[in-house]
């Protein structure tokens, strides 16, 4: 991102809508950079004045603006970002947002299990990271309702289209598509979850020039050079240890707390594939690659275990380590989807009055939760970056002012300029974030919501006032 501030951050991620009218596209960057000042479900808690948020419910409910043309902004964004590096992290990931309907009136299907009445949208996302592992936008968002009647025929009697594996593959195929558009040069590294293990998908996949890694959920077969058969897992248990590492585990439900040592084992295979549908039958040549806890696990664990299916050359070491990492970075489409729905956007809580206008509205909400995932997993990973990279100099004022008060100006130097992470790090304090010591960990995205909606109305006093 060559500009910084939610002004301008806006504008590079909504500029290139386009409408028949210009002023539905400025009336989206303004409300883009509103929702980034202070991100919220609801339209009216984002939107204070009266004629900011008819603006906004304007955009919203109306026919001329697609959600599609809002969503398709955000995406040819994120990928103009890619331009210029070798690869790109690609996790995808779908989840539900559970949205209040009453009387059925909205156009929403169920969501969850059915006996509980819960009502809302499905999406599958993709998400881009840079090979660093520092969020950059999002590719792709498929949207769609599910049957409110359940499905008569077994799920093996069914066409990859006829179930929602279709959205993994579309998923797939639309960044592909934007990407050649507009980073033809750039490769997509997909990663994907253990719901992404199926034929349709591990075909898909392997198109064109980008890797993939899948986990693996099934019990697969494999073809033998000698013409017999095998099953992945006693296969892999069968190859020498190519390296160790620590991995950190923390205490989560009744897991443990421990350094486990993981041990890897890796060799090429040939999965024989079966369309149980039709029967057909298709063999793919990839890399497997298995992460196991070996002599750590506790009394009464299972070891931790990864078995991925990649694309990926495992040449050396090195390379395996890549593809163990490379699948690690999956988790940032998850704390994305929490800081979505639960944390800083809490984008379940709208109530808006159709499904159009409720996706147009998760979208821009989506945008801003990227952002706020991007800025903190840069004061982590990048922490001596200029903060100018991605605050406005009034939002940087306007921080150092709010957490240090009058001191602000002994406590930083005229010329000096702040790094990213001790901005985020006055952000996240003013939201209220106490230290590493009492929560367990650096800033979340939850505070840094908090602190930046404190800094945001600040730097816009800021800006308001008459320059010296």
């Amino acid at each position: 991102m060559k500009e910084a501030g939610a002004s301008a951050w806006a504008f590079e991620e909504f500029g290139g809508a386009q409408f028949s009218d210009e002023r539905w596209r400025r009336r989206l960057i303004q409300m883009a950079e509103r929702a980034a000042r202070r991100p919220a479900g609801r339209v009216t808690e984002t939107f204070v004045s009266s004629a900011e948020r008819q603006g906004a419910y304007g955009l919203l409910e109306s026919d001329a603006v697609g959600a599609y043309d809002v969503a398709t902004a955000m995406f040819e964004a994120c990928v103009r970002r890619c331009a210029g590096q070798s690869y790109v992290l690609c996790p995808i990931d779908g989840t539900s947002l559970t949205l209040t309907e009453r009387e059925g009136s909205k156009g929403f299907g169920p969501v969850g299990s059915r006996a509980e009445g819960g009502r809302g949208l499905k999406v599958m996302n993709a998400m881009v990271l840079s090979a660093d592992g520092v969020p950059l936008g999002l590719s792709t968002q498929q949207w769609w309702t599910r049957s409110e009647q359940r499905r008569k025929k077994h799920r093996d009697k069914l066409k990859p289209e006829q179930k929602e594996t279709q959205h993994w593959l579309a998923a797939l195929k639309q960044t592909r598509a934007v990407m050649e558009k507009y980073a033809p040069s750039t490769r997509c590294w997909f990663q994907l979850d253990r719901e992404g293990d199926a034929w349709p998908t591990l075909l898909e996949a392997g198109i064109g020039d980008h890797w993939f890694t899948i986990r693996a959920n099934h019990r697969r077969r494999v073809l033998l050079p000698g013409g017999g058969k095998s099953h992945l897992q006693p296969l892999l248990a069968q190859q020498e240890v190519k390296t160790q590492y620590p991995l950190e585990v923390r205490t989560a439900g009744r897991r443990q707390a421990r350094t486990a040592t993981m041990a890897v084992r890796a060799c090429t295979v040939t999965l024989d594939l079966r369309d149980k549908r039709t029967s057909k039958r298709f063999s793919v040549e990839l890399n497997a690659v298995q992460a196991v806890e070996h002599g750590t696990t506790p009394a009464g664990e299972k070891p931790i275990e990864w078995t991925l299916l990649t694309n990926r050359p495992i040449e050396t070491i090195k390379d395996l380590t890549d593809v163990i990492w490379g699948y690690s970075m999956r988790w940032r489409i998850e704390e994305f989807h929490r800081t979505w729905k639960s944390g800083a956007c809490c984008v379940e809580e709208n109530q808006l009055r159709s499904t159009s206008a409720a996706i147009k509205w998760a979208t821009i909400l989506a945008a801003v939760a990227v952002r706020i995932e991007r800025i903190k997993q840069l004061s982590r990973e990048k922490p001596n970056l200029p903060a100018a990279d991605e605050f406005s100099p009034a939002e940087i004022k306007a921080a150092a002012l709010l957490y240090f008060g009058k001191a602000a100006k002994t406590k930083i130097a005229p010329a000096a300029s702040p790094t990213i992470a001790q901005v985020t790090l006055w952000i996240a304090c003013l939201g209220g974030y106490t230290g590493k010591t009492s929560s367990g960990g650096p800033p979340g995205s939850i505070v840094l919501a908090r602190g930046m909606e404190s800094v945001r109305a600040a730097a816009q006093a800021l800006e308001a006032l008459p320059s010296d």
